[in-house]
């Protein structure tokens, strides 16, 4: 039987890089960050052919579009305290500003659509992060088998990610990505 698709659909700075990680460690090929300039609905097939995971804001973004063409797929919405996310995803982007202005970036024209702006912008930026969030979790309601919220920044880890893909959980602790300096 072959596993189904997992789909870990947090926004950049959530914890994203270290959910592919820790799929990675529990056997699923996993792709972090497909690439944006070819991640919509008639390419997800190829795009991902050979993966059994993809995470980041290139698959936030289709988490419904994905939900459709890979149906019965596991999906992970990383969360994270809003203080602490704002203040790294600022950081993110600041050190990419320069590629980000570039007119035909796909980067830039990703951020457009999951945040309304291509720009850092404090306000618009949280008020997105709270609308995806919404937007994940009323599309999922009733369909707990099919999304697992987890903070991984705050610490949550295998204990609710074993679980829920209904693997052995690994006697190693959790790999940690891209950890930041910034406070919660």
């Amino acid at each position: 039987m072959t596993k189904p698709m997992v789909f870990g659909i947090g926004l950049s700075k959530t914890g994203t890089h270290t959910l592919n990680e820790c799929l990675e460690a529990l056997g699923y090929r996993s792709v972090h960050y497909p690439d944006p300039a070819i991640m919509n609905a008639r390419q997800f097939e190829k795009v991902l052919t050979g993966y059994d995971a993809a995470t980041d804001i290139s698959v936030s973004a289709y988490f419904r579009e994905l939900d459709h063409v890979f149906p019965g797929s596991r999906f992970i919405l990383t969360t994270r305290a809003i203080g602490a996310w704002v203040r790294s995803i600022e950081d993110h982007l600041r050190r990419r500003e320069h590629e980000l202005a570039l007119p035909d970036c796909p980067k830039a024209k990703l951020r457009e659509i999951v945040y309304g702006s291509r720009a850092f912008d404090r306000a618009t930026y949280i008020v997105a992060y709270g609308r995806h969030v919404q937007n994940v979790r009323s599309y999922f309601a009733g369909r707990d088998s099919d999304l697992l919220e987890i903070d991984i920044c705050a610490g949550e880890g295998w204990e609710k990610l074993c679980p829920f893909l209904g693997v052995a959980q690994p006697r190693d602790d959790m790999p940690w990505q891209n950890r930041t300096r910034v406070a919660s």
